[in-house]
């Protein structure tokens, strides 16, 4: 039996990590909101945490994380990036982004393989391949940065264009019959990371790796249910930058 593994988290995807780890021999410990994590600290030896809750419970949680264990943690989110974790000091922390989506009473439906780096990235794409979930570890901090970006770039795209569309409309009908629109927020959306990065990236290429994100399930939706949030708190970032983002503005205001 190979180390146990610590799950911060156990929702719909904390359910699908939980079940790759245990096909691969580890022991899960489940972090709730009931469990004690001082008592848990002084009883096992994790070989990571995985990080698995919401956005707006990362910071929180990762703040639970006690000092000893700050050499193996894992986060999975969805908007994540570097700013998020770096205050938290971890050593060599592992990021995995998620091209994957568990909803209830469902199995899992991939789009594309999901990419990760970190100390403790093979373990985690070992894990997913056990129960046929593709994954790859990616070459470096770089690689990994532009990975995230790239998911932001899809998930805030397709949810805030998915708001002053027709309901219903799939990531295959925005980019044919509203490609205009699907590149001014991805515009908006991109002037935001490249600001919380301090980073430029190629608008060309990061369409073109959202774009093979589409063709991985051309009938995926575009407005989830976050997508009101997603927009409030992209505005809540560019006003704090100064940032003008005037089609994310003008979607705001006609809603």
């Amino acid at each position: 039996m190979k180390k146990p593994i610590v799950v911060l988290g156990i929702g719909e995807l904390g359910s699908v990590f939980s079940r790759a780890f245990l096909k691969n021999n580890h022991p899960v410990y489940p972090i709730t909101r009931a469990t004690d994590i001082n008592e848990l600290k002084a009883s096992i030896d994790p070989e990571l945490i995985l990080v698995c809750t919401a956005e707006g419970d990362l910071q929180s949680a990762l703040s639970s994380i006690p000092t000893e264990w700050k050499d193996r943690v894992a986060m999975m989110q969805n908007e994540l990036l570097p700013r998020d974790w770096e205050s938290h000091k971890f050593t060599n922390p592992t990021v995995i982004s998620v091209w994957f989506e568990k909803k209830k009473g469902m199995d899992s439906k991939v789009l594309i393989s999901s990419p990760a780096y970190g100390s403790k990235a093979k373990i985690l794409t070992d894990s997913l391949a056990l129960i046929n979930i593709p994954a790859h570890v990616v070459a470096d901090d770089d690689a990994l940065l532009f990975e995230l970006v790239l998911k932001n770039l899809y998930i805030l795209t397709t949810n805030i264009a998915g708001l002053v569309i027709e309901p219903g409309t799939n990531v295959d009908d925005l980019r044919n019959n509203h490609l205009s629109l699907m590149r001014d927020v991805s515009k908006d959306v991109l002037i935001l990371q490249s600001q919380l990065t301090r980073q430029s990236f190629d608008e060309d290429q990061l369409e073109q790796g959202m774009i093979k994100a589409f063709e991985g399930d051309l009938a995926h939706g575009c407005m989830g249910r976050s997508a009101p949030t997603r927009l409030d708190r992209a505005l809540e970032l560019a006003s704090a930058f100064n940032l003008e983002v005037p089609t994310l503005q003008k979607i705001k205001d006609s809603l």
